[in-house]
């Protein structure tokens, strides 16, 4: 399980975490539960940053009015080594991100499970506006298979398209996601990229193959294929990492369930160490 190697290489090299915390109480009741597991599980030195100071929590809180804004100052004046966005507002979040970074889109890279039998995979793109052309897929996949490499797991790549070769005539749009995919994958093995494989429209038979490096068309079929899976079929999300950043920023749910936010922290812990080794 790729979650195992997180929490291993955490446990091993733990670093300082920031996580938002919302202002509805169940927010702040949840986010303090699980930072405080991950503290006492030694996976990061937790930070706790928000509007409303919770009650019994021994760990470092910030109080501040803008924690959307403040929390990645901290990233940026290098006060902590990442941050999860936890259950902060997602628009107020990417609003301050983009701003700080100078950046208008950003891409991230998922880590989902499916349900029982459960398989982990890292997984792209879940923006809308992601993956718009076969350079953008080209870096999704080198990526997710540096990560995985770095994680000491063989990459098993999977690029979907919207349909099989004899569906090109079906549309141009159809006919454009089945030559990026063949593209891509040509691409990514002149670069020295193996076990990659071009898996058409079917997803399943990806899965049933335990591809754990899986890409999509595009943002749309990939955000919907994100809220299938997690939403509505049962499976779960453990956060997703801004890629292109030179320090972790790990996007989660606002909603997100404890394991998700747990999840996320020894993500976050974990691609700092590896982005100083």
């Amino acid at each position: 399980m790729i979650t195992e190697k997180l929490i291993k290489f955490a446990i091993e090299n733990p670093s300082k975490i920031a996580i938002g915390v919302g202002e509805n109480p169940e927010y702040i009741k949840r986010t303090v539960k699980v930072a405080e597991r991950a503290t006492e599980n030694k996976v990061a030195n937790i930070i706790l940053i928000g509007k409303k100071t919770p009650t019994d929590c021994e760990l470092e809180f910030i109080k501040t009015d803008s924690p959307e804004k403040s929390i990645i100052n901290l990233l940026i004046q290098k006060k902590v080594d990442g941050i999860v966005r936890g259950s902060l507002s997602s628009s107020k979040f990417l609003g301050n991100l983009k701003k700080s970074f100078e950046k208008e889109i950003f891409y991230r890279l998922a880590l989902l499970e499916t349900a029982e039998p459960s398989h982990q995979f890292l997984f792209s793109p879940v923006g809308i506006d992601e993956c718009k052309n076969s350079d953008e897929k080209l870096f999704f996949v080198k990526e997710g298979s540096l990560l995985l490499k770095k994680l000491e797991i063989q990459p098993k790549i999977a690029v979907l398209s919207g349909g099989r070769e004899e569906d090109k005539k079906r549309g141009s749009r159809i006919a454009k996601t089945i030559d990026e995919a063949i593209k891509v994958v040509e691409r990514a093995s002149d670069l020295g990229i193996s076990n990659i494989k071009n898996y058409n429209i079917l997803i399943e038979n990806a899965i049933k193959e335990k591809a754990n490096l899986i890409i999509a068309p595009e943002g749309i079929a990939g955000n919907l294929i994100y809220r299938t899976l997690v939403h509505l079929g049962a499976g779960k999300s453990h956060g997703a990492v801004y890629l292109g950043l030179n320090r972790p920023v790990i996007d989660t749910s606002r909603v997100g369930p404890e394991f998700e936010y747990f999840s996320a922290i020894a993500f976050a812990s974990t691609i700092s160490f590896l982005q100083k080794n």
